[in-house]
C-alpha cells in the first residue's frame, strides 16, 4: 500500500476539500432556496457589519505593498542567488495578469461605468447621466480595479513565493503562514488552510466557468441571434474545459504561456482600435481627469463607510469587490509565485500591482469611456451586463470582426485564469512546484464537469457567494500574514548578514 510520502498528493486535503465541495453542491442541487436564503445572510452580515474592516484591510495592504518595494526588502531575490527567472517579462506579466483579471474586465471594462454613469456613487453624489456622474463613474471603476485589488494578491504572493524558494518548503498555500506560525504549517493547521484553498478555488472558477459560458452565449443571441439553449451552454463549458485542461496538461511553456502571450496580443489590439475609432480626446480627458480624482480621493474612498447612508451600495459594490478579491487570492498568489522564481520582491511588486493597475486603467478609460459615450445602459437594463461590450462594438466600424476580437478576448482571458487555478489546485493537493501532468488533467477536467452540474442546475449563484464568502476568514488570515510577512523577512535578512559576516 502506498504510504503519504510516496503519493502524488495529500489524500487528507484531496478528500475532505473535495467532500465538502460536493456537499455544498447537494445541498445546492436539493435544497436551493434554503442554501441561498443561509448563503446570503451570512454574506450579507460579513458585508454589512464587517464592511468597515474590509476597506481597511485592503488599504493597509496597499500600504504594506509600496513598503515593500520603496524599503531595502524590495532588492531581496524570491528565490536563492542562483535563480534565474524562468519567463520573459512579457509571458510573466501576461500570465499573472490574466490569471487574475479573468473575463472580468472585458464585461465590467465597459459595464460598469455605465452602472455608475446611471446612478452616482455615494461618495460623490450628482446628477444621473451628468457631465459630473461620468467622471465620478470612472474614479470608483478605477478604484475598483485599481491598487487595492491588486496588493490583495501581491501580499500573499510574497510570502508563499519566498517561503517555498528559499525555504524548500511545498508549493501549497499553507506555505504563505510559514512566517506567522513556522512549522505549524506541516501540520493540522496547515491541512486546514489547503483544504480552505481547495474550496474557495474550486468553487469560485467552476462558477467562473459556468458564468462566461452563459455570458458567452447570451453574446451570441445579442450579436448573431443565436439562441444556444442549456446545450449550448454544455457545449461552450465542454470546449472550454477541453482547452484550458489541454493547456495545463501540457504545462506552463507550452500551454499556459501560449494562451497568455495571444491574450495580451489581442487585448492590445482590442484597446487601440477602439482608442482610435472611437471620440479619442473624449477618451483621453475622462481617463486623465479620473486619474487625478483618484490619486487625490483614494485615502478617503480606501475608508469612506457611508455611516448612515449608502451601506447597500458599499456592500454591492466595493465590499463585494474586496472579497471578491480575497476569494481568489489564494489560487491567484500561488500561482504568480510559482511563476515569479528568481525575481526580486521589487519587481515583482511592480508586475502585480503597479503594472496591472496601469492596464486597467487604460482599459477602463477607453473602454468604460465609449460605454459612457454611447450610453449603453438601456442594452445593459434590456440584455443583462455581458451585452455591453457588444453594444459598444455596434457603434464602431468593422463591427463583426472586433466582435469576433472580444469573443476571442473574452476566452482567451478565461482560459489563462482556469490554467493557473488547474495548476494551483494541483499544487494545493501535491505540494510539488511541478505537479504530474495527470494530476493538473485530473484538476481541469473537474473543474468543466462541476461547472457543468451548476449550470445545469441553476446553482451557480449560490456557490459563487458560499466561495465568496470565504473571504471573510481570509481577510484577517491577510492581516496576520503581512505582520508575518515583514518578520520573516527581516529574520532571512539577518540570517543572510550573519553567514555572509561568517564567510
Amino acid at each position: 500500500m502506498a504510504t503519504n510520502s510516496t503519493r502524488s498528493y495529500d489524500p487528507t486535503v484531496s478528500w475532505v476539500s473535495a467532500g465538502i465541495t460536493i456537499a455544498f453542491c447537494v445541498w445546492a442541487i436539493a435544497f436551493p432556496d434554503n442554501m441561498s436564503t443561509m448563503i446570503n445572510a451570512i454574506f450579507g452580515w460579513t458585508t454589512e457589519s464587517w464592511g468597515w474592516c474590509y476597506l481597511l484591510t485592503a488599504f493597509i495592504l496597499v500600504i504594506a505593498s509600496f513598503v515593500l518595494m520603496g524599503s531595502d526588502y524590495g532588492k531581496m531575490k524570491l528565490g536563492k542567488a542562483e535563480d534565474k527567472p524562468e519567463f520573459s517579462n512579457f509571458s510573466w506579466f501576461a500570465m499573472l495578469f490574466g490569471a487574475a483579471i479573468a473575463a472580468g474586465i472585458v464585461f465590467w471594462g465597459p459595464a460598469e461605468p455605465a452602472y455608475h454613469y446611471m446612478s452616482a456613487p455615494p461618495f460623490y453624489g450628482g446628477e444621473p447621466k451628468s457631465v459630473e456622474a461620468a467622471q465620478a463613474a470612472m474614479t470608483y471603476s478605477f478604484f475598483h480595479w485599481g491598487l487595492s485589488a491588486w496588493a490583495i494578491y501581491l501580499m500573499l504572493t510574497v510570502p508563499l513565493a519566498h517561503a517555498c524558494y528559499t525555504k524548500n518548503l511545498p508549493f501549497r498555500f499553507s506555505s504563505a503562514f510559514y512566517y506567522v506560525i513556522g512549522d505549524r504549517i506541516h501540520g493540522p493547521w496547515g491541512k486546514v488552510l489547503d483544504i480552505f484553498a481547495v474550496f474557495a478555488t474550486l468553487g469560485g472558477m467552476a462558477t467562473t466557468t459556468g458564468l462566461v459560458a452563459l455570458q458567452l452565449g447570451s453574446g451570441f443571441d445579442f450579436q448573431f441571434g443565436i439562441e444556444m439553449g442549456s446545450w449550448g451552454t454544455y457545449a461552450v463549458i465542454a470546449v472550454l474545459t477541453a482547452i484550458f485542461s489541454l493547456a495545463v496538461y501540457v504545462g506552463l511553456e507550452k500551454g499556459i504561456k501560449l494562451i497568455g502571450d495571444w491574450n495580451m496580443y489581442v487585448f492590445g489590439a482590442v484597446w487601440v482600435f477602439i482608442l482610435i475609432a472611437g471620440p479619442t480626446l473624449y477618451f483621453v480627458d475622462l481617463t486623465t481627469n479620473s486619474l487625478g480624482q483618484y490619486l487625490r480621493d483614494f485615502l478617503a474612498l480606501s475608508l469612506y463607510t457611508a455611516p448612515g447612508e449608502g451601506h447597500n451600495w458599499l456592500g454591492s459594490w466595493t465590499v463585494f469587490y474586496w472579497a471578491w478579491w480575497m476569494s481568489w487570492a489564494p489560487f491567484v498568489s500561488v500561482f504568480i509565485a510559482r511563476i515569479s522564481k528568481g525575481r526580486s520582491i521589487r519587481q515583482t511588486v511592480a508586475a502585480t500591482l503597479i503594472l496591472p493597475t496601469i492596464a486597467n486603467f487604460l482599459w477602463y478609460g477607453v473602454v468604460g469611456g465609449a460605454g459612457i459615450f454611447y450610453d449603453v445602459t438601456t442594452t445593459i437594463n434590456n440584455n443583462g451586463v455581458e451585452s455591453a461590450v457588444f453594444a459598444i462594438a455596434q457603434n464602431l466600424p468593422m463591427t463583426s470582426v472586433l466582435v469576433i476580437a472580444i469573443i476571442f478576448l473574452i476566452a482567451t482571458f478565461f482560459l489563462t485564469s482556469a490554467n493557473s487555478a488547474a495548476l494551483a489546485l494541483a499544487m494545493f493537493v501535491s505540494g510539488k512546484e511541478n505537479p504530474s501532468k495527470n494530476l493538473r488533467l485530473f484538476w481541469g477536467i473537474a473543474l468543466g464537469a462541476f461547472a457543468a452540474v451548476l449550470a445545469g442546475t441553476g446553482s451557480l449563484k449560490a456557490i459563487q457567494t458560499a466561495s465568496i464568502a470565504t473571504a471573510f476568514p481570509l481577510m484577517f488570515l491577510l492581516l496576520a500574514v503581512t505582520v508575518g510577512t515583514f518578520r520573516g523577512l527581516n529574520r532571512y535578512r539577518k540570517e543572510e548578514l550573519s553567514e555572509a559576516g561568517k564567510k
